[in-house]
């Protein structure tokens, strides 16, 4: 009986038995993804995409995009899928202002690392490249509540400030409304402790443009992934 086990039709029978599970389990996992991204942005009031995992609007008064994207497939890394967060930081910092963090095992190979500028703060200066260093953006990105919750989002996949805007990044998509809370509660208390920060905010005019304005931010655009 074990001969018909080992058998090619035996094999290939088996072959296709898993073939089913795994596709049967990942069909099962989206349909939990995109349930949770829906109760969560019916629970804010936000809006989804139809058919993209990509959620918009104005959370806790503050515009935000939600979305997943591809990463990997460069120097022989293997694609992955990621979930990227944009919150806008009302005008409180400078748009030139870039601050970047990504892990040293993402990182691209071979990409440069320039050291430019500092914000002299040891820490802070191992963790993230900064360019465009206005002299107000120093201290409030050296404010004690800031500086806290900087450092608290060193291990997202990446974390930037760019044209006035938060964007962190992280591996792997929420399927449940509570983690996708937890993914936005640390990034969402910076964000906040950036414009209390702040001296005087100027208007924002992020309500005029779209958070894909800043689409150079990623690899690729976010949203792309198909519920």
């Amino acid at each position: 009986m074990l001969s018909g086990v080992f058998s090619p039709l035996g094999i290939l029978a088996s072959l296709l038995v898993v073939g089913a599970l795994v596709l049967a389990t990942l069909f099962q996992l989206k349909r939990r993804q995109r349930a949770a991204w829906e109760a969560f942005a019916k629970a804010h009031g936000l809006s989804i995409a139809e058919r993209r995992m990509e959620v918009q609007g104005r959370y806790q008064g503050r515009p935000l995009l939600l979305a997943t994207g591809k990463r990997g497939g460069v120097g022989g890394k293997r694609r992955h899928t990621v979930t990227v967060l944009r919150l806008d930081l009302e005008g409180a910092l400078p748009a030139d202002l870039l601050l970047e963090h990504e892990r040293p095992e993402d990182k691209l190979p071979g990409a440069a690392t320039p050291r430019e500028e500092s914000l002299g703060d040891a820490e802070l200066d191992a963790a993230f490249q900064v360019e465009g260093l206005a002299p107000e953006a120093r201290p409030i990105l050296l404010e004690p509540g800031v500086r806290q919750r900087l450092l608290g989002l060193k291990g997202h996949r990446r974390v930037s400030i760019k044209g006035g805007w938060l964007q962190v990044e992280q591996r792997g998509v929420p399927a449940s409304a509570a983690a996708l809370e937890a993914l936005l509660r640390a990034p969402h208390d910076l964000a906040r402790a950036v414009t209390e920060a702040a001296p005087a905010l100027p208007a924002s005019n992020a309500l005029d443009a779209p958070p894909h304005a800043e689409a150079s931010l990623d690899e690729e655009r976010p949203g792309s992934e198909h519920a």
